[in-house]
């Protein structure tokens, strides 16, 4: 169920209606209840799969706990990858095979073996473990309750994409399950401001850009850079409106989870862009890869090929294609070219006092963060390389120039008695017009998140600006939505 459908509006409408009713004592049961109700919605089959997961990482962390050695650690670390990496990447490794070796037998495992993907495995994994390494670092925390650890790991609305938690930022709000007027007012706020970046702006930017990716080969430069452009304000809208809905729910139901996004766009550096993009992730891979590999503390050489290892990573978790890991390794040696320039060269990329320079710089990392959403959003490695190839060759011209430099310049002429139109276009980019408003849109939403403090001064109207705001989002809605396809990190 996605949060912007009706059979998820009709299920958390009840879910809300019965928390709130029955006694506090009961309250955390029945949200496990729940969560594992939505995620049978989703596969009764899985759903046994993901509470055996569960209930495992529970074992590991109770060996952990009771007897912290690395080797501990390191089981349930392992056990937890190979369980991420057979249902994620089985299909990837196989090709990864058949293209190294030709063999047949490898092209045809996927027609003979079949694996669905689970939902949310992407994100459970890294929260069990960095449960469980944190366990380790920390073996005289308290004991949790294996009620609060599989509340913690089935709490349906972070189970959809994140953001990735972790206990410290879960377990707070268990002592806290009480009505709680200010944080309805917030949910609202979050739940209409999710909706309005999802189904009004992501889903008609995808709509622009679908053609594009579907058949790059065909379509001329500029569209294709531009299609990177759209696809930069689709996908933050889209998992930024997906993780404001997620926080909506989860105050709705009495708990604070982390923001994953601040304003990434306003950024001036890659280094400062991964803060306030996919918040949860980049710290993740800092505190359990990074720091573990050594962090900066081993020498420049050292220090670069962290940065490059942790964000090709970081890539191959996003899905399992060559696209993800070009994606990772482009953004990886950005940043340690950065770090290179600023630290070993003393040269300062990073303007902070001529607003000018401050905007130029932050456009520039936009560009280059639409250019890797090229790679992120490619359906395949091919498709990727026509799109790349395509943004430095395809001009109107290129055949005109290419028949003439050739032998075939009689074909040239022909055409041009034939009609005074070249005969040999690539298709445009169609509604560019949208983008406009689309990337007025992401300023304002931008705005939101870089300066939170700003707009507290008007929280003093809520209880009138949030039946009113309610209504005006509904109309929009109503009148302005398209067709809606699923959430981009739906299927990580």
């Amino acid at each position: 169920m996605l949060f912007n459908s009706i059979p998820f509006f009709i299920f958390f409408t009840i879910v809300y209606l019965l928390y709130w009713s029955i006694p506090k004592s009961q309250r955390k049961s029945f949200l496990l209840l729940m969560g594992i109700a939505f995620y049978y919605i989703f596969s009764p089959i899985l759903t046994l799969h993901f509470l055996a997961v569960i209930i495992v990482n529970y074992g590991l962390y109770l060996n952990i706990k009771n007897n912290p050695s690395r080797k501990n650690v390191t089981i349930a670390v392992v056990l937890n990858l190979i369980n991420l990496g057979v249902f994620k990447y089985f299909y990837f490794f196989n090709r990864v095979l058949a293209d190294l070796t030709g063999y047949p037998f490898f092209q045809k495992v996927p027609d003979l073996i079949h694996i669905g993907l689970p939902l949310a495995v992407s994100f459970y994994s890294f929260q069990v473990i960095a449960f469980a390494v944190d366990t380790y670092r920390n073996p005289n925390q308290a004991k949790v309750p294996i009620l609060d650890y599989c509340l913690f790991i089935a709490f349906f609305p972070v189970l959809i994409a994140g953001p990735i938690m972790r206990f410290s930022d879960f377990s707070p709000n268990l002592e806290k399950l009480s009505p709680d007027r200010d944080k309805l007012y917030r949910a609202s706020y979050l739940l209409m401001l999710g909706l309005i970046k999802k189904v009004l702006v992501a889903d008609p930017m995808s709509t622009t850009i679908s053609p594009i990716f579907l058949n790059p080969a065909t379509y001329d430069s500029f569209s294709l850079f531009m299609a990177g452009i759209c696809y930069s304000i689709q996908v933050y809208c889209d998992f930024s409106g997906l993780t404001d809905m997620a926080r909506s729910l989860a105050l709705f139901l009495g708990f604070e989870i982390p923001e994953n996004f601040t304003g990434p766009f306003f950024s001036t550096s890659g280094r400062e862009l991964w803060r306030r993009w996919h918040i949860t992730l980049s710290f993740w891979l800092r505190d359990y890869i990074y720091f573990p590999l050594g962090g900066s503390r081993l020498g420049e050489i050292r220090t670069y090929f962290n940065l490059i290892v942790i964000m090709t990573l970081g890539g191959f978790w996003h899905g399992a294609d060559y696209t993800f890991i070009c994606w990772g390794f482009y953004w990886g040696v950005i940043l340690a070219t950065e770090r290179f320039l600023e630290d070993s060269m003393g040269w300062k990329l990073t303007p902070t006092k001529n607003f000018g320079l401050i905007v130029l710089k932050a456009l520039f990392v936009f560009v280059l963060f639409s250019i890797s959403g090229l790679m992120f959003r490619s359906n395949n490695a091919s498709s990727m390389v026509d799109l790349f190839v395509g943004l430095f060759l395809n001009f109107q011209s290129f055949f005109s120039e290419t028949l003439l430099s050739s032998h075939n310049s009689w074909l040239y002429g022909a055409s041009q008695i034939l009609s005074s139109e070249p005969i040999f276009r690539f298709s445009h980019i169609e509604n560019l017009e949208r983008v406009t408003y689309m990337g007025f849109a992401l300023v304002v939403f931008h705005l939101f998140q870089y300066f939170p403090g700003y707009w507290t001064r008007f929280r003093k109207y809520d209880a009138i600006l949030v039946p009113i705001l309610g209504v005006i989002t509904i109309f929009m809605l109503a009148t302005l939505s398209q067709d809606g396809g699923d959430f981009i990190y739906y299927k990580f």
